[in-house]
């Protein structure tokens, strides 16, 4: 595979240093970009990546990162995630803040890489775009489904992928965006929707009994190396690819995950109670991403709890 320069937004976060890890791995040069983080999840890139700080919401910050990358791949992997809330609690404590991070912050990069020819460019996007499961038909979704936001992180999500659309539409741009499942694994240092059952990954030992309650429903769950994984296929894939993919690594529930915990340390033992979700999302069909570009997971749910308890 030829050597690819790439600029990742977010490179510091939880799922930008993963891409950044996996691409360096691959053989690409990477730089990123990002404002500083309280937590340092790159140590061990320091010599291997630069980091350029700035905002996305600043379009001088973003010249300056185009100009020390000249990359001809970007991927944005930003996000607004208050003091550790988590992305959809910020969302909605502070839309207008998403909004801004998640569709001018958005806007800024694509015209920049419009402007200097890049060739592709990736977005996270998310499962959030769509509503509760209950105003769709189909147990399953796939791409074509259309989005109904109900949530403030939701809504900012959207309207990124519009943003995307814009420029697929008026410049012919190849804006691809991966709407993803809930990105679990090692690394993840702020809450949200998991920050329970990471308070379980951090207290599983021997011998320790600890109660739960947590959502009965069924989800999309992805591993964040999964997700790192499905960037770099992208990242090398030799023709045009779809502009939406949706990604997961399996279907689970809470309480599956919590029994797992107990299998992987045995002698800890959680009672697991279980309550109705506030929001249940529908299930994603993720036929084409494997189809596109032979996006296989490597994690199934023992796996990826034996990842994040080992990464402890």
């Amino acid at each position: 595979m030829p050597c690819h320069s790439i600029l990742i937004i977010g490179a510091n976060g939880f799922v930008g240093s993963h891409a950044a890890r996996a691409l360096v791995a691959a053989g690409h040069r990477v730089t990123g970009f990002g404002l500083p983080m309280s937590v340092d999840l790159m140590p061990d890139l320091a010599s291997t990546v630069r980091m350029v700080t700035g905002s996305a919401e600043v379009i001088a910050d973003i010249e300056s990162a185009f100009e020390a990358a000249a990359p001809d791949v970007v991927i944005w992997s930003a996000g607004h995630n208050a003091n550790a809330a988590g992305l959809a609690a910020t969302g909605e404590t502070d839309p207008a803040r998403a909004m801004g991070v998640n569709t001018i912050g958005l806007f800024n990069v694509l015209e920049a890489a419009r402007r200097r020819g890049v060739r592709r460019a990736l977005v996270t996007g998310s499962l959030v775009a769509f509503g509760p499961a209950a105003l769709y038909a189909e147990t399953h979704i796939d791409e074509t489904a259309a989005p109904h936001p109900t949530t403030g992180y939701g809504l900012s999500k959207t309207m990124g992928e519009q943003v995307a659309q814009y420029f697929i539409d008026r410049y012919g741009m190849e804006v691809i965006t991966f709407r993803l499942s809930v990105v679990f694994g090692p690394g993840r240092w702020y809450g949200g929707v998991i920050a329970a059952l990471n308070g379980l990954l951090a207290d599983a030992a021997p011998g320790r009994k600890d109660s739960i309650q947590v959502p009965a429903e069924p989800f999309d769950l992805v591993h964040v190396k999964d997700v790192a994984t499905a960037l770099r296929l992208a990242v090398d894939a030799g023709r045009p690819l779809e502009r939406l993919y949706h990604l997961n690594s399996f279907t689970t529930t809470y309480a599956e995950l919590v029994r797992a915990i107990e299998r992987q340390v045995p002698g800890y033992e959680v009672a697991c109670t279980t309550t109705p979700a506030p929001i249940v999302f529908p299930l994603m069909n993720f036929d084409r991403i494997r189809r596109d570009l032979g996006y296989v997971p490597a994690y199934d749910v023992d796996l990826a709890i034996a990842d994040c308890l080992k990464a402890r």
